[in-house]
C-alpha cells in the first residue's frame, strides 16, 4: 500500500512537471498540442483511470487556453483516443510508424476541426497558418512522444500492460 502511494506521488508529480512542460512549448509553438504525447504515452504505459483523469485534465487546460468556442478539446482529445484505439489493432502501440501515422491523423485533423468550429463562429479562418500548424504537428509528434517516452520514469511504467 505504501508502494501504490508513493508511485501515486511521484505520478503526480511527474505529470504536472510534464504540463509545465508542454504548456510553455506550446507558448513557444502556437497550434502545435504538445499535451497530447503525455496523454499518448499515458494510455500506452497505464491505460484506464489515469490515462483517462489525464485527458480531462487536458481537455480542460485546452479549453482554457484556446481561443474558440467549447468544443476543439473534446473533439480532438476523442478523435486522439478514437485513433489510438483503431490503430492498437493494427501495430504495436509503442511503434514508431504508428505514432508517424498518428502524427499525420491529427496533423491533418487540426485544420479540419479549427475550420468546422470557426464556421459556427462565422469567423474566417486563416488557411495558410491552419496548414503550417497542421504540417508542425505531424512532423513534431513522432519526436515529442519518443522524448515524452524516453524521460518517462521507469518506476512508473507498467510491465503488464496489454498494450
Amino acid at each position: 500500500m505504501r508502494k501504490e502511494s508513493n508511485n501515486n506521488l511521484r505520478a503526480l508529480i511527474w505529470w504536472i512537471g510534464y504540463i509545465i512542460a508542454a504548456i510553455w512549448a506550446q507558448k513557444l509553438l502556437p497550434g502545435v498540442d504538445f499535451l497530447v504525447p503525455g496523454l499518448v504515452v499515458a494510455m500506452q504505459e497505464r491505460p484506464g483511470g489515469r490515462a483517462f483523469l489525464l485527458g480531462l485534465v487536458f481537455i480542460l487546460l485546452q479549453e482554457g487556453m484556446g481561443g474558440l468556442s467549447f468544443g476543439y478539446g473534446i473533439a480532438w482529445y476523442g478523435s486522439l483516443l478514437v485513433l489510438f484505439q483503431f490503430g492498437r489493432w493494427l501495430f504495436d502501440v509503442r511503434s514508431f510508424l504508428f505514432m508517424c501515422l498518428l502524427g499525420l491523423a491529427m496533423g491533418a485533423l487540426h485544420p479540419l476541426l479549427t475550420v468546422g468550429l470557426m464556421s459556427l463562429e462565422s469567423l474566417r479562418p486563416p488557411m495558410d497558418r491552419l496548414l503550417v500548424e497542421g504540417a508542425l504537428q505531424a512532423l513534431i509528434f513522432p519526436a515529442a512522444w519518443w522524448l515524452t517516452a524516453q524521460v518517462f520514469p521507469e518506476g512508473l511504467k507498467v510491465d503488464d500492460s496489454p498494450y
